[in-house]
């Protein structure tokens, strides 16, 4: 079975407490379900205040097997603003 997980905006605490309410413990530093895996469909960052340990969290689960991690228009966004160009680069 399959958890989706969408629109985090950095709440890692709200994260943390749904993990916890659908079975999946910390173990090792990674959250983990005996049955089931994780789906983060995207928006891990802007708007909450704890957007690196929510990064940590999808990171560790999706590094340990435990969950698969999809881009968000956010993360997108971010990218984009990160890397555009200019007419001077051009």
């Amino acid at each position: 079975m399959i958890d989706f997980i969408g629109d985090i905006h950095g709440h890692a605490d709200k994260l943390k407490a749904l993990l916890t309410k659908l079975g999946y413990s910390n173990k090792k530093g990674s959250y983990s379900h005996l049955e089931r895996k994780a789906l983060f469909v995207g928006d891990y960052i802007d708007r909450g205040p704890k957007i690196r340990e929510t990064l940590a969290i999808v990171k560790s689960m999706v590094d340990c097997g435990n969950a698969i991690a999809l881009m968000g228009n956010h993360e997108y966004n971010a990218l984009c603003f990160h890397f555009q160009e200019t007419t001077a680069d051009i």
